[in-house]
């Protein structure tokens, strides 16, 4: 998920791009001296398409074969002639609409398969015009829209999908992780850009949005010493399978940071003949008999997230799931999780030879000293956290049963606890230890968000300041660890990695 600021002006940006990409525009009468110019250029050509705003003019000059997009501007009270590049069309499809939105920003479009569009933009910046942006949207029956949108900037490729309804209000944001691609630079300009070069995304079903010919370019801005063997773009990180100079393998997980730049997490050395995918899970590390699938835990560690154990003599469950502090033989829907430490947990410490074969194997790794589940004697209860070992000091929030905890100092009738990052003091008496906390049967409520609301956010405190996430951009549901004042929940995104607090109003329980 990504900050809320960032939604916001991404979702801006592909509204209106959304808004012109399903006009449809007239070709607009140039001057004379600039139709003069254009055909002048390409005698052999004519203009199927023109628009003029303010001193540009563009059109789109063809010959039956070949397409040629043109740019002109007015300098000093004379035409001249600034693009005229055939390669920026495709030669193979019409385009459908050409607009000059404002004289320093131009769309184009191509209407592909009737309910599809797909629009680039070139806007003039320092003097000099270059492609911008990529959108593709498709139209469905009863009026929803898909978007996917590809934006270069600051030598970077920004990926982002979107559902909207017919009135084109945002259902759902899926925001990936930015790709360098300063590789991609030297195409840009309007002048040289060629669009059989341009890394469209790939938006149909696949592990990857980016083709693997773009993913070894950006594996080498990366990792200029390594040999490129494989890898993928997703929603949490770039994945780059790589050996090394002294011919070591690594797997090799890369996010982006606004202030920070690039964060590279490199693993430990993996096994000989360790290969990268294996059919439909072409994003995982094959290490013998296992797929193994790495990902981010939380925001600075990456780790193993799931094992499935393909050997035909495996026995017991042969594919679970792994968090940071946590194992499941399930889905990890956080009912079913079993929390503890494990070693998994940590690309860079990994030891590849002690990977568990089996779910069963993995929970008697699993070291659970440190760890209690919330068990209430009446399920329908909720447990006090407390700022201090006083039943009148005040309530951090009442937790649900199954809600784990981590230990951090026991003080006769009370335990002072971690719960995903906040801590306070819990009684010991509503408390399980260790592996017992397994048999606990979790009674976390799941809320739907409410659809007349456009944002969902997610904060790091029961405060409205700071938003560290929005609803929009998550996979999946979240679980309501507690209850805090009137006002909180206190949740958990299993399968994003997230816990934080939301504001009650925002969701409600859905139809039964």
């Amino acid at each position: 998920m990504k900050h809320a600021s960032t939604l916001l002006h991404i979702g801006l940006i592909v509204l209106a791009l959304v808004l012109l990409s399903n006009s449809s525009y007239a070709e607009s009468e140039l001057p004379s001296e600039v139709t003069a110019l254009f055909q002048n250029a390409f005698p052999t050509h004519t203009m199927i398409l023109s628009d003029q705003c303010g001193f540009t003019a563009a059109a789109v000059m063809s010959d039956g074969s070949t397409q040629v997009l043109c740019l002109a501007e007015e300098k000093n009270g004379e035409w001249e002639l600034v693009v005229s590049n055939p390669a920026a069309l495709r030669q193979d499809t019409p385009i459908s609409s050409l607009l000059l939105d404002t004289d320093e920003t131009l769309f184009w479009s191509y209407g592909t398969y009737g309910s599809e569009t797909e629009t680039f933009c070139a806007a003039r910046s320092g003097g000099q015009w270059r492609v911008m942006n990529w959108l593709s949207s498709e139209n469905y029956n009863n009026g929803n829209i898909s978007e996917y949108h590809l934006t270069y900037q600051e030598g970077r490729l920004h990926y982002s999908k979107y559902f909207c309804d017919e009135n084109e209000n945002i259902l759902s944001i899926s925001n990936y992780e930015p790709v360098p691609a300063a590789w991609l630079d030297e195409w840009m300009p309007l002048n040289a850009f060629d669009d059989t070069c341009f890394p469209k995304p790939n938006t149909t079903y696949t592990h990857s949005w980016l083709s693997d010919e773009a993913t070894a370019l950006a594996a080498l801005e990366l990792f200029p010493g390594d040999t490129y063997l494989g890898g993928c773009a997703g929603s949490e990180q770039l994945q780059f399978f790589l050996q090394r100079p002294n011919g070591e393998r690594v797997i090799a997980s890369c996010r982006f940071e606004e202030k920070g730049g690039w964060k590279l997490t490199i693993s430990t050395p993996l096994p000989e003949g360790t290969t990268y995918g294996l059919e439909n899970f072409s994003s995982s590390l094959v290490i013998g008999d296992l797929l193994v699938g790495i990902s981010p835990v939380d925001d600075t560690t990456c780790g193993v997230t799931f094992i499935y154990n393909t050997a035909d003599n495996c026995s017991g469950e042969c594919m679970f799931n792994l968090g940071k502090n946590w194992i499941t033989s399930d889905v990890p829907n956080g009912y079913g999780n079993c929390f503890g430490d494990h070693p998994w947990g940590d690309i860079t410490v990994i030891d590849w030879n002690s990977l568990p074969h089996s779910f069963e194997e993995a929970l008697l790794r699993l070291d659970t000293s440190d760890w209690a589940v919330v068990n209430n004697p009446n399920p329908a209860d909720r447990l006090h956290l407390r700022v201090k070992a006083d039943r009148s000091a005040k309530s951090l929030g009442k937790y649900y049963n199954g809600t784990p905890v981590r230990i951090l100092e026991t003080k006769g009738d009370w335990v002072h606890v971690d719960v995903f990052g906040v801590t306070g003091w819990m009684m010991k008496e509503y408390l399980v230890f260790g592996t017992a906390g397994h048999a606990v049967e979790a009674a976390f409520p799941s809320r739907l968000p409410i659809g007349s609301k456009a944002d969902h956010f997610v904060y790091a405190k029961p405060e409205t300041d700071h938003p560290i996430a929005n609803y929009q951009d998550t996979q999946h549901g979240l679980l309501v660890l507690a209850v805090v004042g009137d006002d909180w929940y206190h949740v958990w995104f299993p399968e994003e990695n997230l816990t934080g607090y939301v504001l009650q109003s925002d969701w409600w329980e859905g139809n039964g």
